[in-house]
């Protein structure tokens, strides 16, 4: 004799299929915005080696001439390196491939050593990025290599993108039973450039497989706030 469904069931079951479909459509649409930032800039990085190649061939009596080109062309071969690691990585993480060790990390102590060399004054510069943490907090779960490559580059990219006079905030809180981590800048990318859609899914991805929640606020004074939450160890 058959069983039939009631239709309470049936609900809940296609309400879970739509969840799943919504949940797909999304990670379509991201996964589609990362390979098209990463068209973008792949092929305007090779029409620039291209200039610069035919430059160097060009100019290949001017010394002066020809090491600025190599030194482009240098840089430029870097920053595709670094774009195609991150893109594996992100590959190695959306498809789990990635072993994650959460431990107990003391959040205090790695916020001084990812901070600690940019806190310095240097010679005609003035420091700018702006501490507020103290050494109470308590620790973390949390995977030191993939917090410390997130805090790293966020500051990274406040302190570069940000105007020149404008300070960047590093901070750290107690917020019910997580420590929230934040940081405060102008910017995190280019004024106008949206081609960073790889790096910024990857941030995301290297704090959600800790765990943790990672969010970004736009203030009303046009300062941006990323924020990442961990769970305290109890």
């Amino acid at each position: 004799m058959s069983q039939q469904c009631a239709p309470s069931q049936v609900s809940s079951a296609v309400q879970q299929v739509r969840l799943e479909n919504d949940q797909l459509r999304r990670y379509l649409e991201a996964q589609k915005k990362v390979i098209t930032s990463l068209e973008r800039r792949v092929g305007r990085s090779l029409e620039s080696l291209g200039v610069h190649l035919e430059a160097l061939s060009a100019t290949a009596n001017s010394t002066q001439d020809w090491e600025t080109s190599v030194e482009f062309v240098q840089s430029e071969v870097s920053s595709l390196s670094d774009l195609l690691a991150d893109a594996m990585l992100l590959q190695k993480l959306e498809a789990g491939k990635l072993e994650v060790k959460l431990e107990p990390l003391p959040i205090a102590t790695m916020l001084g050593c990812v901070s600690r060399h940019l806190s310095q004054a240097k010679t005609n510069s003035p420091v700018r990025l702006i501490c507020e943490f103290d050494a109470s907090l308590p620790l973390v779960w949390a995977s030191q290599e993939l917090l410390e490559a997130v805090l790293t580059d966020l500051l990274a990219r406040g302190l570069r993108y940000s105007d020149s006079d404008v300070p960047v905030v590093l901070g750290a809180k107690v917020v019910d039973e997580q420590v929230l981590i934040y940081i405060t800048a102008q910017r995190f990318a280019p004024v106008g450039n949206l081609d960073f859609a790889t790096e910024i899914v990857l941030c995301c991805r290297r704090v959600e497989v800790q765990q943790g929640k990672i969010t970004c606020q736009q203030r009303p004074d046009g300062m941006q706030t990323v924020a990442i939450a961990f769970n305290c160890v109890v």
